[in-house]
């Protein structure tokens, strides 16, 4: 073989890699507040040399979008992950409880070619967040897509797990051509013009102008964890575990708030809508801990009635609970240390794209 062949077949096979890669996500793929992807390997190298790389049952009962639940597993014969998000509980079921018996992967992507064909209808999403959260477009093909998946699982042409990974394929893809800065607080004002002004500000982003496209979910089949979709502070009351992990909201932001389109087309319930947010009826999703007059006592409740071994509890320095009250209730639980780590994050005002730093700190409670 020639060298210009060779190097064409090499070109070929890294193409082909290339394509397979980008047709498909994981659950690190996800922009989310707080998120702790860029900490991992801090909170890794924290909580296994505190608690063991051989950890029996591990629970990060605030687990969001499950980045830290999905890196426990290696280390722990079982995790059990927690949000009281139902869209946040629909992606840590994909990819923390799959099983080749609960999914097909080869009928999944067959059917994610079709959803990717739909033709748009004019629904819930396209009446309601069409030029808003997304393009008229885009809002029509969301509308065809969410209810092709319904009909699917009606038909029962579906496992409920599959359910589960269709409707995650959907929100990856649906963030992916939003009209916002990462959440959903609020929406650009600014189709069609160019990404930012001279001031540096977020105007709009030319991923919302191209198709939604749904991928395929990077899954590794792991059917002995468990995945909860509770408060908190009631599983607590539950389960027993070795390494308890917690990543409370710290700030009054609540993530319903921030994230109540994804979960509205998730649950699919289509309530009505309200104001310029475009925001459903949600104070049963709102959580004690973005409250600074509940966060305290509910921190107490959850610690005092946690039944583990080590508690680690995630926190960065601009929380609303004093170091002194959370210190204070996890001496009362146990031994403490802290360990800290600054790094920097988005967020001098919506659209800005300059950066501030902030310091996280990890509470470590060997319990008594």
């Amino acid at each position: 073989m020639c060298f210009r062949t060779l190097i064409r077949c090499y070109n070929k096979v890294v193409n082909y890699i290339m394509i397979q890669e980008t047709s498909k996500f994981d659950i690190n793929n996800r922009k989310y507040l707080g998120s702790k992807n860029r900490l991992l390997d801090f909170l890794e190298k924290v909580i296994t040399q505190n608690a063991s790389k051989k950890i029996g049952v591990f629970v990060d009962i605030f687990s969001g979008t499950g980045v830290v639940a999905n890196r426990f597993r290696k280390f722990s014969k079982k995790v059990i992950a927690n949000d009281i998000l139902f869209s946040n509980f629909v992606i840590n079921k994909v990819f923390l409880n799959s099983t080749k018996n609960n999914v097909n992967l080869s009928k999944i992507e067959k059917i994610i070619k079709q959803l990717n064909v739909q033709k748009q209808r004019k629904g819930y999403c396209y009446k309601n967040f069409g030029d808003a959260y997304f393009t008229k477009e885009n809002a029509g093909y969301i509308d065809a897509i969410r209810e092709e998946i319904e009909v699917f699982k009606n038909n029962k042409k579906i496992t409920n797990q599959e359910y589960y990974v269709l409707l995650t394929s959907l929100l990856f893809a649906v963030d992916k051509i939003a009209n916002t800065v990462g959440q959903y607080d609020a929406y650009l004002k600014h189709i069609g013009k160019s990404s930012y002004d001279k001031n540096g500000k977020h105007l709009s982003d030319s991923n919302i102008y191209k198709k939604i496209e749904l991928k395929m979910p990077i899954i590794i089949f792991d059917g002995n964890n468990e995945v909860f979709n509770a408060d908190a502070n009631k599983l607590i009351k539950e389960i027993k575990c070795d390494v308890l992990y917690l990543d409370p909201p710290y700030n009054h932001r609540q993530y319903v708030d921030s994230y109540h389109v994804l979960e509205n087309i998730i649950r699919w319930e289509k309530p009505p809508v309200f104001g310029k947010t475009k925001k459903f009826q949600r104070d049963h999703l709102k959580s004690r801990y973005s409250k600074k007059s509940h966060a305290i006592y509910a921190l107490e409740d959850l610690i005092n009635n946690a039944r583990c071994k080590h508690i680690f509890l995630s926190y960065n320095n601009e929380g609303i609970i004093p170091d002194e009250e959370i210190e204070r209730i996890l001496k009362n639980k146990g031994e403490l240390k802290v360990y800290k780590m600054q790094y920097k994050i988005f967020g001098n005002g919506a659209g800005q794209s300059k950066k501030r730093p902030i310091t996280e700190r990890v509470f470590y409670c060997k319990v008594k």
